[in-house]
C-alpha cells in the first residue's frame, strides 16, 4: 500500500438490520472522501443524476465518494481502492448479512489498511429471536461480539420490555461495546467517521438534527503530560463512543484517538512551528461525561 494507510469502518449485522440504510445516510452527510464497498449497487440510493462517472464496478459521486462493488471479491476491491487517485480518506465496508466482521477486519489489516471501527447494526425488533435461533443464532451472536460500537436500529418498533431484553442480551454478548439507539439507521456520521472537523470547529454541544441525541465535549489548553492523557483515556466511560485530540506534551505533539473501547496515542509530526496547544473533542451519549469532568482529567498535570 502506498502512502498513508486508509482508515476502515466496517458495518456489519444480520440481514435486515439497516446496514444499507446507514450507508445511504453516510453518503448524504459525509464531508470525508469515502470509498464504500457494497455487495449490490442496486440497494444504494444513488440518484443517477448525481453520478459523475461509472467504470466497471466503480461509481464516482461529486462529493468525492467512491462506491465499489464486491462482485470480484474483497481482495480485488481492496487492491482497486489502493490505486485510486485521489486516495480516499476512509473505506467503509458493508459486510454481508452472514459475514463475520472480525474476519473482514483481520483481512483488511493484512492488506495494509488501518482498522478504525467495527460497527454492528442490530434489528431491535428481531434481534432476540435471531440470537436464539438454532440456525443463525451463532452468526448473529458472533457479529455482535466483534463490535466496537453497536447500533440498535428500529427502536420505534419495540416497547420498553423488548428494549430491556435487547439491552440485557447485548450486555451479555458484548459487555465492552457501547450501544446507541436509532430509528431508520440515522446516527451522527461523526461517530462512524472522524472527529477532525470538530477539532477545528467544535461548536455544537448537542446534535438536535439526528435521531440519537449525541453530545459533544471539547477541550483546549496548554501542554499535558502523557501520564495524564493515559489516565484520562482509561477513565473514559464506554458511553463516550469516539474521541480525538492533538495533544501538546513536553516531548512533542501526540495524536489521541478513542474508538469504542480502544484508544491509541501516537507521535504527530509537525512540519512547522506551532503553538503548544492541546485540543480534544469527544462524542457520546448524553451525560456520559461533563465538560468539567474533561477539564479536571486533563488539567491535573498543570
Amino acid at each position: 500500500m502506498s502512502g498513508e494507510r486508509i482508515a476502515v469502518t466496517i458495518i456489519g449485522g444480520y440481514l435486515g438490520a439497516g446496514k444499507t440504510t446507514l450507508l445511504n445516510h453516510l453518503l448524504a452527510t459525509t464531508d470525508e472522501r469515502v470509498a464504500i464497498l457494497v455487495n449490490d449497487f442496486g440497494e444504494l440510493n444513488i440518484d443517477a443524476s448525481l453520478i459523475d462517472a461509472a467504470e466497471g464496478n466503480t461509481v464516482s459521486l461529486p462529493n468525492g465518494c467512491i462506491c465499489c462493488s464486491l462482485v470480484d471479491g474483497l481482495g480485488a476491491a481492496l487492491s482497486d481502492i489502493d490505486q485510486l487517485e485521489p486516495r480516499p480518506q476512509r473505506l467503509a465496508i458493508e459486510a454481508s448479512g452472514g459475514a463475520d466482521p472480525a474476519g473482514i477486519a483481520a483481512f483488511t489489516h493484512r492488506r495494509g489498511y488501518r482498522l478504525d471501527l467495527v460497527v454492528v447494526m442490530v434489528d431491535g425488533f428481531q434481534f432476540a429471536a435471531n440470537a436464539a435461533d438454532d440456525y443463525v443464532g451463532e452468526t448473529v451472536r458472533g457479529q455482535v461480539a466483534a463490535a466496537d460500537l453497536i447500533v440498535i436500529n428500529k427502536t420505534d418498533l419495540i416497547d420498553d420490555a423488548a428494549t430491556a431484553e435487547v439491552d440485557a442480551l447485548l450486555d451479555q454478548l458484548a459487555p465492552d461495546a457501547p450501544t446507541v439507539r436509532a430509528v431508520n439507521a440515522v446516527i451522527d456520521p461523526a461517530v462512524l467517521l472522524d472527529l477532525t472537523s470538530r477539532l477545528k470547529a467544535p461548536a455544537m454541544d448537542h446534535l438536535h438534527d439526528h435521531a440519537i441525541p449525541f453530545e459533544t465535549w471539547s477541550y483546549e489548553g496548554a501542554e499535558i503530560d502523557l501520564g495524564t492523557v493515559r489516565a484520562m483515556a482509561e477513565a473514559l466511560p464506554a458511553a463516550v463512543v469516539r474521541a480525538k485530540g492533538i495533544i501538546a506534551t513536553p516531548d512533542g505533539f501526540r495524536v489521541f484517538q478513542r474508538v469504542g473501547p480502544r484508544w491509541t496515542l501516537t507521535e504527530h509530526d509537525t512540519l512547522e512551528p506551532v503553538p503548544k496547544v492541546s485540543s480534544l473533542v469527544a462524542i457520546g451519549l448524553p451525560g456520559a461525561i461533563t465538560q468539567r469532568w474533561l477539564e479536571d482529567h486533563l488539567e491535573n498535570s498543570h
